[in-house]
């Protein structure tokens, strides 16, 4: 039998330091490698140059029609703004500052482009006349969202839907005046808290539809009024029925057991967004001495 030290002999030491023969092994695989490399990198390069092309041609307007466009009385700038031969501006800066934001809106987002106006019925001041155009939309419009502070869900903001006129359709007073039930829920919120706020907006006419403007859009104008909601005098009770009925007729025939009350909107706030750039604060004095 051979032992552990026969074992070791039988290796000799030319077997035990012999150097593994030298191979060299071609790796054949990194020439197919990089070759797919290259060939992805060449098409993604041609693809998003194509693509580039393609997104510049469909969202920038020809610079030749850009001049056109943005004429003070045709195009763009006069259908978006109503500017009239002649007119001025109590603050030319801010307006042309305005006039170059629409614009550059109007390159980018071809949808901002409106239609002609003649498509709408609904016929708005300049925007540059802030307390106008805030009147303007509480006159041409006939019902908002009314918000009042909930008793019933102790001071959760609640908000409804409801009718209201301002005057008869030839005398705006800017006033809103409304029709509600002695147990409506906004009756039993302002006998805790006054406090109120009435949205309203362009989109409630066919205005913004026609020039495919979105709600949200500031150039779909909209006003909030807040103040505080309370019941009108005897002195004053019939001139607000008048101008309620004279726009919503049917409130005739509600029946006379639900206890209706007259309110009105004593505003001490107006809101407006007409534009981009920010909402305005408009003066409450300008608000009422606005003529339409």
């Amino acid at each position: 039998m051979c032992t552990k030290e026969d074992k070791v002999k039988l290796l000799s030491k030319d077997q035990i330091e012999a150097p593994f023969p030298d191979v060299d092994v071609e790796d054949e695989s990194n020439g197919e490698d990089s070759g797919h490399i290259c060939s992805f990198v060449c098409y993604a390069l041609a693809y998003m140059v194509i693509l580039g092309v393609f997104l510049s041609a469909v969202t920038f307007h020809n610079p030749s029609t850009d001049e056109q466009s943005f004429s003070r009385d045709t195009g763009y700038k006069a259908r978006v703004r109503q500017i009239r031969p002649g007119e001025r501006f109590d603050d030319k800066i801010l307006h042309n500052f305005r006039m170059r934001e629409e614009h550059r809106h109007a390159k980018m987002f071809p949808v901002f482009k409106p239609r002609p106006l003649s498509e709408s019925l609904y016929d708005p001041p300049p925007r540059s006349e802030k307390a106008k155009t805030a009147r303007y939309i509480v006159h041409n419009t006939d019902w908002g969202s009314i918000s009042t502070i909930s008793v019933s869900m102790v001071g959760v903001p609640f908000g409804m839907a409801v009718s209201f006129s301002d005057g008869t359709v030839s005398n705006s007073t800017g006033v809103p005046y409304f029709y509600v039930a002695k147990y409506d829920p906004v009756e039993k919120n302002i006998e805790a808290n006054k406090l109120s706020s009435l949205a309203l907006s362009e989109a409630q006419s066919d205005y913004c539809n026609a020039h495919d403007w979105d709600p949200e859009s500031p150039l779909c104008s909209r006003v909030t009024l807040i103040g505080k909601l309370v019941h009108v005098g005897p002195e004053e009770e019939k001139f607000a029925q008048d101008a309620l009925f004279s726009r919503h007729p049917v409130m005739k025939t509600w029946p006379k057991g639900h206890g209706w009350q007259t309110l009105k909107l004593v505003i001490t706030d107006v809101w407006l967004v007409d534009i981009f750039g920010g909402a305005t604060m408009v003066p409450v004095e300008d608000y009422f001495k606005a003529e339409l």
